[in-house]
């Protein structure tokens, strides 16, 4: 190519560029102009829509002046689109008293779970058996912290009658472990219900632990040692904390009803409260031995033990047994040659729990 059509096609480029920029130049600097515009509008809008809700919030103040007059103006606010309305509302209805009754019950279908929460502290009050129908509502909210006063309310009820243990069972069963706590706990150590879980203490104890034992511990060793299968568990979960009036520990107890639950694992992760584990155990030829001991690795976190129908012990630490060993004393209790049942009890007051740890029985010797 010659050299003047060389300078020929770069000044057609250089206009060609030229022009783009010019272009783009433009486009930028009437969006620029566009914004320039529209910020103010925006500025006023957002202006006249604080000085609204201010007016708005204004309003209330002088409905709540007007005392019940005011309570319509009141409860139209409830539905008001700011907190900053509706919250001075529900405060206000919350002064009338009785008289606004209705608008608090209406309150507790708010899209604010502030509002929802007051209203159902003012509709309860003193909590009484009266109020469980306000309660049982309240277990379907959405909000954690609602339930979680719900709760509170529903375990300060006295007397504690059927109807506040059947709603607490519910409330044990709850999705947050806050709420599942306070109601499993309330369950398990209500000394109000005739149904209170309670059990009269072995009196022995492990070989190791045995007071004529003390010049003796280095001698004990294990003559035999035979695993609990890891399968062939029966478990059920119990809300209500009502297994033991329905006597769960008795050998006769038809538990084919019940799950299959593996131990050596958590339970489900979302449930707080008791649940039941039962199994057989075939024992062989009766061994030498002096003592023989259920021994169970790890409880997440309390545990009850029954042997043929007879309490033998078990770990009530709280929460911080939940990995902690334990022993029971069963010698009196095993069968050898023999089918023995075996039922174990197991309070969870905090994320999953079970028997998550081997089972084992160990027949003790002196050496």
């Amino acid at each position: 190519m010659g050299t003047r059509n060389q300078i020929v096609l770069i000044q057609r480029n250089a206009l060609s560029s030229a022009g783009r920029i010019h272009r783009r130049t433009h486009m930028i600097t009437k969006t620029g102009l566009c914004l320039l515009a529209v910020l103010p509008l925006l500025a006023c809008a957002q202006a006249l829509a604080a000085e609204s809700v201010a007016q708005r919030r204004q309003q209330v103040y002088a409905a709540a002046a007007q005392g019940l007059a005011g309570l319509p103006a009141l409860q139209r606010a409830l539905g008001d689109e700011s907190p900053l309305v509706r919250r001075p509302a529900i405060r206000a209805l919350l002064d009338l008293g009785a008289p606004a009754e209705k608008a608090l019950t209406e309150a507790l279908d708010s899209a604010d779970p502030v509002v929802r929460r007051a209203a159902l502290l003012a509709l309860v009050g003193e909590p009484t058996a009266a109020a469980l129908p306000h309660l049982n509502r309240a277990l379907a909210d959405e909000d954690v912290s609602l339930r979680q006063s719900a709760v509170n309310l529903l375990i300060a009820i006295t007397p504690r009658t059927e109807g506040v243990l059947a709603l607490l069972s519910r409330y044990a069963n709850d999705k947050a472990p806050e709420v599942q706590v306070a109601a499993a706990l309330a369950l398990a150590a209500s000394g109000d219900s005739p149904s209170a879980f309670s059990v009269q203490p072995p009196d022995r104890v492990p070989l190791r632990r045995r007071p004529d034992m003390v010049d003796h511990i280095s001698r004990i060793v294990t003559a035999q040692t035979i695993p609990l299968s890891r399968d062939g568990w029966r478990f059920r979960i119990d809300p209500s904390a009502e297994g033991h009036v329905q006597n769960w520990f008795a050998p006769a107890y038809d538990d084919a009803t019940w799950s299959e639950m593996p131990i050596e694992a958590f339970w489900t992760p979302d449930y707080i409260g008791v649940g039941w584990y039962r199994t057989t155990l075939d024992l062989p030829d009766r061994p030498d031995h002096l003592a023989a001991e259920l021994v169970f690795e790890a409880v997440d976190e309390t545990a009850w033990v029954w042997v043929n129908g007879v309490y033998v012990g078990g770990q009530d630490v709280g929460p911080d047994g939940w990995d902690k060993p334990f022993r029971v004393d069963v010698t009196e209790e095993v069968r050898w040659q023999a089918s023995n049942q075996i039922t174990v009890r197991v309070l969870n007051t905090a994320y999953a729990g079970g028997i998550w740890k081997p089972v084992r029985l160990d027949a003790l010797k002196l050496k």
